[in-house]
């Protein structure tokens, strides 16, 4: 009892102080790629992926809806046809969901596992920063 009203506290105190309820720290999914174009998310996932859903309910939507989306989109593949996808990774697939930024279907950066909304935005924003 006494955690749910210190959470209930704490949200409170947020709302008073103009804090959003869910912020995206680092996240800035409008700025938009120039010339990149060729470049695609790959979610690599598998049939009954716990995670692969919590990805699709909580961060696919608002990645989607951004200006981002638009120059790096989205494509899932499901691990067991990764022999039909022809792409160029740089090391196996050992844990899924894991996401792969792809350009002309060469690896280019990865992330391992579902890590949340917010540290997903962070990290996919520091790939595609630091694309060669």
């Amino acid at each position: 009892m006494r955690i749910r009203t210190l959470v209930t506290l704490l949200a409170a105190t947020g709302a008073l102080l103009g804090l959003p309820e869910r912020p995206n720290a680092g996240l800035d999914l409008d700025a938009a790629i120039a010339g990149r174009a060729e470049f695609q998310l790959v979610v690599m996932e598998a049939p009954g992926c716990i995670y692969c859903g919590l990805f699709r309910r909580d961060v696919l939507p608002s990645y989607e809806a951004s200006a981002r989306a638009k120059d790096v989109p989205v494509r899932f593949l499901d691990i067991n046809d990764m022999a039909t996808a022809n792409l160029d990774l740089q090391s196996s697939v050992e844990i899924v969901p894991t996401f792969v930024l792809v350009k002309g279907n060469k690896e280019v950066g990865r992330i391992p596992g579902y890590v949340g909304p917010e540290n997903f935005y962070r990290s996919i924003n520091y790939l595609i920063l630091t694309l060669p």
